[in-house]
């Protein structure tokens, strides 16, 4: 028999911070300060070219937004130019620059567009903002992620396929992988090679790389599952299910229940975990995926496979948690449960499983169906401790979790702090920069675009 153990806080006698832009967050926020803060027109996805001290971001348009950070207390809109297409995605190497481009319609193959960063020629017309195009190239259907691998010598895409709005085209989804080389830069098209899936409703969704460029693991978000991509080989390695979290265990509760109070509890419940985004870290010995994870919508969806035979079971989509796996075994090293939840419970009661999207400031809006939603997560490594930074779609914000823990035998890693401005709005793309390539001389920051404010906020870490 289960033990139901659970918190029950009427959201009105709650005490704690409250929601409000100014509630003493301050006080109690050790490693994310926020430096600065600007709104842009395509505060989606950005990338950083460290040597230029210039981002680059997009989103939900055509347009790329270039931004100087060389005070990056004050950074500054330098120019906004066109793409070929409506971008999803943004990747930079060296003084290469690459984005990943809708078709129209969307469920067609889609396009990457290269360019290089060479500064302002105002004798060259076709330098738009020191940026020059070098090419467009067709992919596969509804690109939806880009990046480069740390040798540059590859682009990869994660294709999701998303079928068409009548659902009568259901193209299929798969890995683009875009070899470079000189012929690049001499008007020869690169080789694009598809990495293909048997399963025509496979949807990748985020693509994370190994430091040695071999392999990549991308994130099928609507199979609740992960591939493993031989990059040299351009191969499909393997596929790994990502079961799914019990939330009828201690210390894996949650509130399933709209009904305007904080009821965390344990529940027979099991929570798909359906990651977005996803980032690979390595030990001397192992590397390992961490797992943000946000949960899809899936249609048609058959409960008793995850249910058997239990009546009281139910299945919901997201687990509000994060996950750690081995990346070559698919092992599940740890999970973060629900201390996210419980951690808003106890700083923003008032905003409590709010919907961010909408603006609202209606606690408990989204308990019913994903809660915070996990979007994104990077990790970076700030006076010897490694922390991934996960950024929250509906609840908004960045928790920060120590996982230097992980690989040894030592405690479970924790979360360190969670902070959120209800101003800054849905978390989408984010990127940690080292103290060494920081526009900040000597201090590590993080950079999030919360996409449905339109905002793009620089957070210095201690």
């Amino acid at each position: 028999m289960v033990r139901l153990n659970f918190i029950l806080i009427p959201l009105l006698l709650a005490a704690g911070i409250s929601c409000a832009k100014k509630g003493g967050d301050s006080q109690e926020t050790s490693v994310l300060r926020p430096l600065s803060r600007i709104e842009l027109k395509s505060a989606e996805i950005s990338a950083y070219m460290p040597q230029n001290r210039l981002l680059f971001s997009v989103g939900d348009s055509n347009n790329m937004d270039v931004v100087d950070l060389a005070d990056p207390t004050k950074p500054v809109v330098k120019k906004t130019f066109s793409l070929d297409g409506e971008a999803t995605s943004v990747s930079i190497h060296g003084n290469l620059i690459a984005s990943s481009l809708l078709a129209d319609p969307a469920w067609e193959d889609g396009f990457v567009e290269l360019m290089q960063y060479v500064g302002e020629q105002p004798e060259d017309s076709s330098v738009v903002g020191g940026v020059k195009k070098i090419g467009t190239y067709k992919v596969c259907s509804h690109p939806d992620m880009i990046t480069f691998t740390p040798d540059g010598k590859a682009l990869l895409v994660a294709c999701e396929g998303e079928p068409s709005e009548d659902g009568k085209i259901n193209p299929p989804g798969g890995v683009a992988i875009v070899s470079l080389d000189d012929a690049t830069f001499m008007d020869i098209s690169p080789v694009v090679t598809v990495v293909p899936f048997d399963d025509v409703d496979v949807e990748p969704e985020y693509i994370t790389v190994s430091k040695d460029s071999k392999w990549a693991w991308v994130s099928l978000q609507e199979n609740n599952a992960i591939a493993r991509i031989d990059v040299i080989g351009k191969k499909l390695d393997g596929v790994f299910d990502l079961g799914y979290v019990d939330h009828s265990k201690a210390g894996f509760g949650l509130d399933a229940i709209k009904d305007g109070k904080i009821r965390i509890e344990n529940a027979f419940i099991r929570g798909l975990r359906q990651p977005d985004g996803i980032k690979a870290f390595e030990t001397e010995s192992s590397t390992f995926v961490v797992t943000a994870n946000e949960g899809a919508d899936v249609k048609n969806f058959d409960e008793s496979k995850i249910c058997g035979n239990e009546e009281m079971c139910k299945v919901k989509f997201g687990s509000r948690s994060i996950s750690v796996f081995d990346g070559f075994s698919g092992k599940l090293i740890w999970d973060s449960g629900d201390a996210l939840e419980r951690e808003f419970a106890r700083k923003y009661p008032k905003c409590f499983n709010w919907n961010s999207k909408k603006g609202k400031r209606k606690a408990d809006a989204r308990s019913d169906d994903k809660g915070c939603e996990p979007e994104n997560i990077v990790i970076g490594t700030v006076n010897g401790r490694r922390l991934a930074f996960v950024g929250l779609e509906r609840m908004s914000g960045v928790a920060v979790f120590g996982l230097t823990s992980i690989g040894t035998e030592h405690v479970a890693p924790k979360l360190v702090e969670y902070t959120m401005d209800p101003e800054d709005r849905g978390p989408e793309g984010m990127l940690f920069i080292d103290e060494k390539n920081s526009p900040l001389v000597g201090t590590p920051i993080l950079i999030v675009n919360y996409e449905y404010s339109k905002s793009l906020v620089i957070y210095t870490i201690k």
